[in-house]
């Protein structure tokens, strides 16, 4: 009696992960690679999800000189000037 496996992976990197194939030992097998897209069930199917503009209005306040340069003695330290102190 012929036995049959059939499964769904995705392929993350150049090592697939396969079932146990204990029963196939020692048989003759066939290998059939279907490429089709991955269903996204992670945090990036999420960002598929149309976006609602404006749904925190209200919800926060930014202040006028948010992209005001910094003061120098701030500044320093993402120039790598401070990190000596």
């Amino acid at each position: 009696m012929a036995q049959a496996i059939r499964f769904h992976t995705i392929v993350k990197d150049r090592t697939l992960a396969l079932p146990d194939l204990g029963d196939f030992e020692g048989k003759r097998v066939e290998v059939l690679v279907v490429e089709e897209e991955a269903e996204m069930k992670n945090a990036d199917a999420e960002s598929k999800a149309p976006r609602l503009l404006g749904l925190l209005r209200g919800q926060i306040l930014i202040s006028d000189d948010f992209d005001a340069p910094l003061p120098p003695e701030i500044q320093k330290y993402f120039e790598g000037e401070g990190d000596d102190e």
